[in-house]
């Protein structure tokens, strides 16, 4: 069967017609304010956060050692709560918008695409591109020109990483941010998360230490079937870092 070669050069037929559906906030998507005056929303790190989750304990992601809310800050301590976690995202976000910003060739813009494009440069890395090496979209010349319909049809085009891309078309031209979920249940849904893989859901013994710590953490109570002498030595480890 032979390879089906994908076009990479968007067409007028091939724009998603974003038209048709309710804009959340005019006003974010279409007023320009200078990016000396801009950061990313409460909204955008919301979405962000939640779908990234929070994991007080290391796991795998992609090949990669990761913990907390899918950083490498952290491994070695003994967990990550998520208030800990939450100031290493914050810092490494904070980070990552300064090179955004040099990096992005307008003096003014909306801030649904200033968080549009925060997001997409928050995962990939770069705003020159969009997508997969199947399928690969240019999107420079889009951004000098402020062509955002062409932008947002090619994350919404993309298989690469489609939810998220998708989600940030919709950011992008809607002021559509999903629904927001609180630190209070991201932490809540984290913590249920260690009681659910315990004791055989982690990838070695130090993610799994990391998890009983967070949880008495978190929980001032001890995961079930935890040993005395463990229990101990979570206590101990506690009043350390209290």
């Amino acid at each position: 069967m032979a390879n089906i070669k994908l076009n990479n050069i968007l067409s007028p037929k091939d724009l998603v017609e974003f038209d048709l559906y309710t804009v959340k906030d005019s006003t974010m998507v279409d007023t320009k304010i200078d990016i000396k005056n801009l950061e990313a929303s409460e909204d955008l790190i919301n979405f962000i956060l939640r779908n990234q989750t929070w994991r007080g304990y290391s796991y795998i992601h992609n090949g990669k050692r990761l913990i907390g809310y899918g950083l490498d800050k952290g491994l070695t301590s003994k967990g990550l709560l998520e208030t800990e976690a939450f100031s290493y995202f914050i810092e490494n976000l904070k980070a990552k918008e300064r090179l955004f910003k040099k990096a992005l060739p307008l003096s003014f813009i909306s801030q649904t695409n200033y968080d549009a494009l925060l997001s997409l440069f928050y995962h990939t890395g770069t705003i020159e591109t969009i997508g997969t090496p199947s399928r690969k979209f240019k999107i420079n010349q889009y951004i000098l020109d402020e062509e955002w319909q062409y932008i947002a049809s090619a994350l919404i085009l993309t298989n690469d990483n489609r939810v998220i891309r998708q989600s940030e078309a919709k950011i992008m031209m809607l002021a559509d941010y999903g629904t927001n979920k609180s630190r209070a249940i991201i932490r809540s849904q984290g913590i249920q998360n260690i009681r659910t893989a315990y004791p055989n859901g982690f990838i070695d013994s130090s993610a799994l230490q990391q998890a009983e710590y967070v949880y008495f953490k978190e929980t001032n109570r001890f995961l079930p079937l935890m040993t005395q002498s463990r229990k101990r030595q979570v206590v101990s480890d506690s009043k350390l870092t209290t």
